[in-house]
């Protein structure tokens, strides 16, 4: 018999530090986060737009005489003009559209493009928008790439090595992670810092035109996944705005949580000689399904008009007053002061509702403080309407958990609550905004809202403590009566062939009323719920993690 046993469990931990220790002791995020090249490309920015701005000054006009006005550039300035202290929008509402919009406009960039994204996968969507960017360098233009490290794969790690190896581009990886190749060691060594994690989304071009919203780059997120996708929202902006935008973005870029990608990965072995060559989703001898994929954004740019309609004006933007809200990027570091956050913002900027309130929100996690809120609101007289995703829509079954145990009371404080149908796409109904492939599955990926009949927030901010208090995030606020009260109309009747209208019985059960087909239906049970499903969604709603979704 041994002298003394060791609990099998408490083995398991020992064996666990063994190997995790020595791993984490050889690993550490580099001194210096900026190398010279990328710093070299940001001086030649500044020395181009000083240029700009000084022979504008000279000669009263955009560009000046030493410096090229682009058609790009002439045809938005030529607005901005006419309206020096409005900002113009255009929603960009189709999954085809949003493609489109960021592949042309990189087409007709002549001097700068400035993208930030939260998620960039290694697909055709992601790889197509790589090539555009590579061509846009090519041609001389000055591309910074910079990206949350949340969802890198050691595949598109070398992708946007090879991608930043090109004279006139720089890649960024925010807050990256230490452990590349075994990443699920991040967890054990790197939390809580990991956890927080920059969720903005944006584009800028030429440093006058900007796409922000919703959308992260994919396939699931421009409609064209053969499985999922997401229904979502960005705006095209012109106008005042882009410089607070772009301040955002350099503000970002130039911090010391981000890092050149060169001083986070070594390149692999005999690594492709040609980037466009090592771009293997885009090769033609891909599987038949690949081809179709692309052939959909082929016809998706072939159809759009956006360069020409740029040129002419024919776009139609709605010029109003709009305020560009971001989180500060200290916030990744628990260091920017409260009142900075975003969230502090919008109840700064847009104060109580007298009338109304519609909230769309991918992921609505109101939290009892919210819920109080909401409650005290609609029971003063507010008409509040949500629409978020049903159970069988949502891509994380955790968010859904912090939702749905809410339902009864804001329900019964007479809040409207929708919830989009998975299947949406499958309906035989001409609504642009939930339009996809119909074999895939749908789920709501929007985040915007309306207060009262003026107001209207677009950005990446979902309704919930993870983008309240630990991601970053940024969005406008558009001051437009037309856009609000579309907004409030959206939530009605009419999105019953989309969606489930949930509602209150006089015994106080759920019931969640639809269209299919055309006729009425009403589920009394929580539709595509199985047994299975409701006991995981009982003992997480027991749990204390709400702070986490």
């Amino acid at each position: 018999m041994p002298m003394f046993e060791i609990d099998s469990g408490y083995l398991l931990l020992i064996l666990v530090l063994v190997l995790i220790v020595p791993l984490s002791a050889c690993q550490s995020l580099p001194p210096e986060p900026h190398l010279a090249k990328s710093l070299v490309l940001s001086e030649r920015i500044n020395t181009l737009y000083q240029k700009t701005n000084d022979a504008a000054a000279q000669d009263n006009t955009v560009g000046g005489a030493s410096t090229e006005a682009t058609d790009l550039v002439a045809a938005i300035s030529e607005q901005n003009e006419i309206h020096p202290d409005l900002s113009g929008y255009h929603p960009i509402v189709t999954g085809a559209n949003a493609f489109a919009a960021r592949s042309i406009l990189t087409g007709m960039a002549k001097r700068t493009i400035d993208v930030q994204y939260y998620i960039w996968h290694d697909d055709q969507a992601g790889q197509l928008l790589l090539r555009d960017l590579w061509d846009a360098a090519e041609r001389g233009v000055i591309v910074r790439l910079l990206l949350d490290d949340f969802n890198s794969s050691p595949e598109l790690d070398q992708q946007l090595l090879r991608f930043s190896s090109h004279p006139n581009i720089a890649v960024r990886i925010i807050n990256p992670l230490m452990h590349r190749k075994f990443q699920a060691l991040n967890f054990v060594t790197g939390l809580p810092r990991i956890n927080r994690r920059m969720h903005n989304k944006s584009m800028i071009f030429d440093k006058q035109i900007t796409i922000i919203g919703g959308r992260n780059i994919g396939n699931e997120y421009m409609s064209n996944d053969q499985r999922s996708q997401f229904a979502d929202l960005d705006v095209l902006l012109i106008g005042k705005v882009v410089g607070d935008i772009d301040n955002s973005f350099v503000n970002y870029w130039s911090s010391n949580l981000s890092f050149d990608i060169e001083t986070l990965i070594k390149p692999e072995d005999n690594p492709p000689k040609d980037f466009i060559a090592g771009l293997d989703k885009l090769s033609v001898d891909e599987a038949e399904h690949l081809q179709s994929s692309l052939s959909v954004y082929k016809s998706a740019i072939e159809d759009s008009t956006i360069d020409t309609d740029l040129i002419s004006k024919r776009i139609l933007f709605r010029w109003t007053d709009m305020q560009f809200l971001s989180d500060d990027v200290k916030k990744l570091s628990k260091t920017a002061p409260a009142e900075t956050n975003l969230v502090h913002q919008l109840r700064t900027l847009l104060g109580r509702p007298s009338d109304k309130l519609t909230i769309i929100s991918s992921y609505f996690v109101p939290t009892k403080n919210g819920v109080d809120t909401l409650v005290q609101l609609a029971e003063s007289g507010i008409d509040i309407k949500i629409l978020t995703n049903s159970f069988d829509a949502t891509d994380v079954t955790a968010v859904h958990s912090g939702y749905s145990q809410w339902r009864p009371k804001l329900l019964r404080a007479g809040i409207k609550i929708y919830e989009l149908k998975s299947t949406a796409s499958d309906e035989k109904r001409d609504n642009k905004l939930w339009k996809a492939r119909s074999q895939s599955s749908t789920s709501l990926h929007a985040k915007t809202f309306a207060v009262d009949d003026h107001q209207v927030f677009i950005g990446s901010y979902n309704v919930d403590p993870r983008s309240a208090n630990i991601n970053t995030e940024m969005g406008v606020i558009i001051n437009d009566d037309e856009l609000a009260r579309q907004l409030h109309e959206a939530l009605s009747n009419d999105l019953l062939n989309q969606a489930y209208e949930v509602k209150l019985t006089d015994a106080d059960r759920l019931e969640w009323h639809t269209l299919e087909n055309g006729e009425p239906m009403v589920y009394d049970s929580e539709p595509r719920v199985d047994f299975t499903d409701h006991i995981w969604l009982t003992i997480m709603s027991w749990l204390p993690i709400d702070w986490l979704l």
